[in-house]
């Protein structure tokens, strides 16, 4: 591979001009060191251009849990986009705890030029830590606030849930079973609140031992399918607010020997890769997660141009939309 020796040499000029060239100064033999560059087919070392110019072409990924499978495609989404402008990302999980993200960001801030962000909290303690970071910031999925200050990209939680109760009253269900995750975070209280909102305006209320609120896991999932089991509700149908909630519910359904959808429907926010391969595969509210990752990446990448500039563009709250991915885990409820 050419170096830079190999196109001082061609372009006839001293290393040090095709350095300056490189860091985007004025020198008099550019053409020269162009057509040299492109001649040799020489490309520059992106760290070592990092050092001159103070960047670092990586972005930090903070998500709350890669192993589950939307923000493990949400990476997958901005790494896709950071790779084609010769950025690499560095990716840490919180485990939804601002004491680690904190931790996470301390290490990582000096060795990258940009953050994209699930914040485990939506507070003020993470708005003023992002903001003290003094780099772009984009968050995804959550928000720190009404004005957070900080670009934003998400999904329309909103219509999700309510083609989610629409779909299960237009079956025909009137007794539901809801199992969703975190109050205090975007996701977590629109899909809940709607989701129950929907049903009251179809006439529809739901029992209080019939809603299980907790944490975005499976081992949550799990105890609050079983909590429904143990102590019936009557429901006809179940509402789950996350893939991973789902999976723990669908071990404690298929335990207990109940039959999907013969028994009970049952239907979740966000796909996930068994959903398609179970006996009964199950109905989604499907996220673009790919696309959040794209439109993320997108944002960070033009503000990393912008570094320096004395203008800024405003910043963007960018919404995307889901679909109702319908399988065979939804059915009219049985007669008996």
């Amino acid at each position: 591979m050419a170096n830079i020796h190999d196109v001082a040499k061609l372009a006839g000029v001293s290393i040090a001009s095709v350095s300056r060239m490189l860091a985007g100064e004025n020198v008099r033999s550019a053409e020269a060191i162009r057509r040299a560059i492109k001649d040799l087919g020489y490309r520059p070392n992106a760290s070592a251009r990092g050092l001159r110019l103070g960047k670092h072409h990586s972005i930090a990924v903070i998500v709350p849990d890669i192993s589950n499978p939307y923000f493990a495609a949400l990476v997958r989404g901005i790494e896709e986009r950071a790779m084609t402008q010769g950025f690499r990302i560095i990716v840490a999980s919180s485990d939804e705890q601002f004491s680690a993200e904190s931790e996470l960001l301390g290490n990582l801030i000096d060795a990258v030029d940009a953050v994209a962000i699930v914040p485990a909290e939506e507070g003020d303690r993470t708005r003023r830590m992002l903001a003290d970071l003094n780099k772009p910031v984009v968050l995804i999925d959550r928000t720190v606030g009404d004005e957070p200050g900080f670009d934003l990209v998400h999904v329309d939680n909103a219509s999700g849930a309510k083609a989610a109760a629409d779909y299960l009253l237009s079956l025909g269900h009137q007794s539901f079973g809801i199992i969703s995750g975190r109050q205090d975070t975007v996701p977590g209280r629109v899909r809940h609140r709607v989701f129950l909102k929907t049903l009251a305006d179809a006439g529809i209320h739901v029992p209080a031992e019939a809603i299980k609120i907790g944490e975005f896991s499976r081992d949550f999932g799990r105890r609050a399918a079983q909590e429904l089991i143990d102590n019936p509700t009557g429901m006809t149908a179940l509402f789950v607010g996350n893939n991973t909630m789902a999976q723990g519910a669908l071990l404690s359904l298929h335990a207990a020997g109940v039959s999907i959808p013969g028994q009970l429907s049952f239907l979740c926010f966000d796909d996930f890769d068994l959903a398609e391969l179970l006996q009964a595969p199950v109905t989604v509210i499907s996220r673009p997660a790919i696309a959040e990752g794209h439109a993320a990446a997108d944002l960070l990448l033009q503000r990393i141009e912008q570094i320096g500039s004395p203008t800024q563009l405003p910043l963007e709250h960018k919404v995307l939309p889901v679909s109702l991915t319908i399988r065979q885990s939804c059915s009219a409820p049985a007669s008996d």
